[in-house]
C-alpha cells in the first residue's frame, strides 16, 4: 500500500470518527421514520387511484350487466309484437354489449387480484412505519437511560480523582497542629496566672461568712 492510499485510508478514517461523535442516533432513527411515512403516503395515494379506477369499471360491469338484461326483456317484448326484424338489431346490440361485458370482467379480475397485493403490500408498509416507532420509543428511553448513566459515571469519576481528593488524616494533623498551639499560647499567658492567685486573696470564705448568721 501507497504512502498516499495509506493517507487515504487514513482521513477517511478520520472523518468517519468525527462524524460518529456528532451524529445522534435518535435523530437519525426519526428522520428513517419520517421517510419511510412518505413513502406510505405515496404508495396510499398511488393505490387510492389504482383501487378508485377498479371501483370504476366495478361500477361500469354492472350498468353493463342491467343493459344486457334489459336488452332481453326489449327482444321478447319485439317478437311478442311479431316485429322479427327489430328484435335481431337489439340481439346484436345484446351480443356487443356482452362481448364488451366479458373483457371489461376479465380486466377487473386480474386488476382486483393485483390490488389485493397491493393491499397486502401497503399494511406490510404501514406495520414496517409502526413496529419502527415502537423501537424509537424504546431506544429514546434506552439512550437517555445510558447517557445519565454516563454523566453520572463522569461526576463521580471526577470526586474520585486524585487531584481533588484530600486525605482525612492530613486534615486530622491540621487540626491538631492548631489545638496543639493554642494550648501552647496558654501555658504562655503569666498574667492571667497572677490574676488569678489575686483574685484567690480577695475571695470572700462563705463558711466563715456564714457562722455570723449562727
Amino acid at each position: 500500500m501507497t504512502i498516499l492510499n495509506r493517507l487515504s485510508y487514513l482521513f477517511k478514517s478520520k472523518i468517519n470518527n468525527t462524524l460518529d461523535e456528532f451524529e445522534n442516533p435518535l435523530e437519525l432513527l426519526d428522520q428513517k421514520i419520517r421517510d419511510m411515512e412518505c413513502v406510505l403516503n405515496d404508495a396510499r395515494l398511488s393505490s387510492a387511484k389504482i383501487l378508485g379506477n377498479n371501483h370504476e369499471i366495478e361500477r361500469r360491469i354492472e350498468s353493463l350487466s342491467k343493459e344486457s338484461d334489459e336488452y332481453i326483456q326489449t327482444i321478447k317484448l319485439a317478437l311478442n309484437k311479431g316485429n322479427e326484424v327489430l328484435a335481431k338489431k337489439i340481439l346484436q346490440r345484446k351480443l356487443d354489449n356482452d362481448k364488451y361485458f366479458t373483457s371489461l370482467k376479465t380486466s377487473y379480475n386480474n386488476a382486483n387480484t393485483k390490488s389485493e397485493a397491493l393491499k397486502l403490500k401497503l399494511r406490510e408498509l404501514e406495520q414496517n412505519v409502526y413496529q419502527t416507532k415502537i423501537y424509537r420509543n424504546d431506544a429514546f428511553a434506552r439512550y437517555n437511560a445510558a447517557d445519565a448513566h454516563k454523566k453520572i459515571n463522569e461526576i463521580i469519576g471526577n470526586i474520585s480523582t486524585k487531584n481533588n481528593y484530600i486525605p482525612l488524616s492530613n486534615i486530622e494533623k491540621s487540626i491538631n497542629k492548631k489545638e496543639c498551639f493554642v494550648d501552647a499560647l496558654t501555658e504562655l499567658c503569666f498574667d492571667n496566672e497572677l490574676s488569678s492567685e489575686i483574685n484567690n486573696l480577695t475571695c470572700i470564705d462563705l463558711n466563715n461568712e456564714l457562722k455570723k448568721y449562727m
